[in-house]
């Protein structure tokens, strides 16, 4: 499995080579950015686009100005309707809107299980036939396509990656200093570290418990470094059991340090966006995130703990006696945007060129949001954030999984909304393992 992780990384590594930094300079667009376009004498057309973030945030912040610019340029009737929808109840959604046979024209899924029941119904579009048939399968990052078929199961590929992340802690340079400490590099030092920053009253971690996946994040991080890259798939192969005494070890830890107050005060009430910005406040010293919060970073209405100069990056900690590295990350695609099989009309076929023809040009200029796909013209201005997580990106050997990237919904429900039960402490680590197996 190590080999075949170094080859998706040599992949990745390669084309993301290419993008090495950001600029401010929203004006600023690729010469591209009318390529695909075709005249479709202006029937009105209205697309549905269900996502988790609003229309300030992640993807639908680029999505939704792009579509402006093509009705503007194209289509004066057509529009793209956003729905936003809790990422704790996205899969409910969708599942409700498929048994109906109305899922949305466009949305952000779940690349794993989830995605799998809805290619198995035959709702979602063949998206390497797709692009292919329009010409634009060559905007894919390979890396990324590898990633997705495999979670896809064998199936093939029916998301695009809209993000290739790897995941580790965000840090507050100038808290770390004020602090005098260094970047661990041992899960003992990254507790000394937490420790440390609670006696002198700054809260070690923003953290969004009431999404759940946050939580299940911190699990996974210490479980990879203690069996190494490939422990969630020997669970779902059977060869190693949740309940073995390393996953006791680390569903402990960390019940461990959230009743220390690492967490902070009320961590399972704060959202996603609450966490961040507590991080890009100084509210909270560091955060466990991937590298989708670029685009945070780099928002200079969002951020306010010196730009992104003024954050760092450092991977997950080895933990003693366990097998994984520091060469080793914690990987994943995000969401990914799916679309609806039956509603995927001419009309969308010339709006998906359109938009996947200058997606991650406009992602990365605007926001220095790194994406899946491959940039068709690498901006002026070099972030030292951006060229820090490319050097990371350079340093993979090997790469895993999410917690839940094999779980089904039901095995996915139970980790997520039994781990908010297990960090407050009304449910040890055994119960909540032995709610999993």
């Amino acid at each position: 499995m190590s080999k075949k992780w170094l080859l998706l990384m040599v992949c990745v590594i390669a084309s993301m080579l290419t993008i090495v930094g950001c600029s401010n300079n929203s004006s600023e667009q690729s010469s591209s950015e009318n390529e695909g376009i075709v005249e479709t004498g202006g029937e009105a057309r209205t697309i549905k686009y269900m996502h988790n973030r609003t229309e300030n945030e992640g993807q639908p912040r680029v999505v939704l100005p792009m579509a402006r610019e093509y009705a503007e340029a194209n289509n004066p009737n057509f529009d793209v309707e956003l729905e936003v929808v809790d990422q704790t109840n996205t899969t409910q959604r969708i599942q409700l809107l498929a048994s109906s046979n109305d899922l949305p024209e466009m949305f952000a899924y779940h690349s794993d299980q989830p995605l799998q029941e809805l290619i198995d119904a035959d709702l979602v579009v063949d998206i390497e036939e797709a692009f292919k048939e329009m010409g634009i399968f060559d905007k894919l990052n390979p890396g990324a396509v590898d990633l997705l078929k495999q979670l896809s199961g064998g199936r093939g590929l029916y998301a695009v990656p809209m993000e290739l992340n790897i995941e580790g802690f965000w840090y507050n340079k100038e808290i770390f200093e004020a602090n005098g400490l260094e970047i661990p590099t041992t899960w003992n030092e990254l507790l000394e570290v937490s420790e440390t920053l609670l006696e002198n009253g700054v809260q070690p971690f923003a953290v969004a418990g009431q999404d759940r996946w946050p939580l299940t994040r911190y699990i996974n991080a210490y479980t990879t470094r203690l069996y190494g890259v490939d422990a969630m798939g020997r669970v779902d192969s059977g060869e190693l059991s949740i309940m073995d005494e390393g996953f006791i070890e680390a569903t402990s830890m960390v019940q461990e340090m959230a009743q220390k107050g690492y967490f902070g005060q009320g961590f399972n009430a704060i959202d996603y966006q609450t966490a961040n910005d507590m991080f890009l406040n100084g509210q909270a010293a560091m955060i466990y995130m991937g590298s989708w919060i670029l685009g945070d970073i780099h928002d200079e209405t969002r951020n306010h703990i010196g730009g992104p100069d003024g954050v760092g990056f450092f991977n997950v900690p080895t933990v003693e006696g366990g097998v994984g590295t520091l060469e080793d990350y914690n990987m994943n695609a995000g969401f990914v945007t799916v679309f609806a099989k039956n509603k995927f009309d001419d009309a969308m076929k010339d709006w998906v060129q359109y938009l996947y023809t200058n997606y991650a040009d406009r992602a990365l200029a605007d926001y220095g949001m790194i994406s899946g796909l491959l940039v068709n013209e690498t901006p002026d201005n070099v972030s030292s954030l951006t060229q820090a997580v490319t050097e990371e990106l350079n340093n993979v050997q090997s790469a895993s999984l999410w917690f839940e990237a094999y779980f089904d919904a039901r095995k996915k429900d139970a980790a997520e909304i039994n781990v908010q039960l297990l960090t407050n402490g009304d449910m040890s680590p055994e119960e909540y393992l032995a709610e999993l197996e």
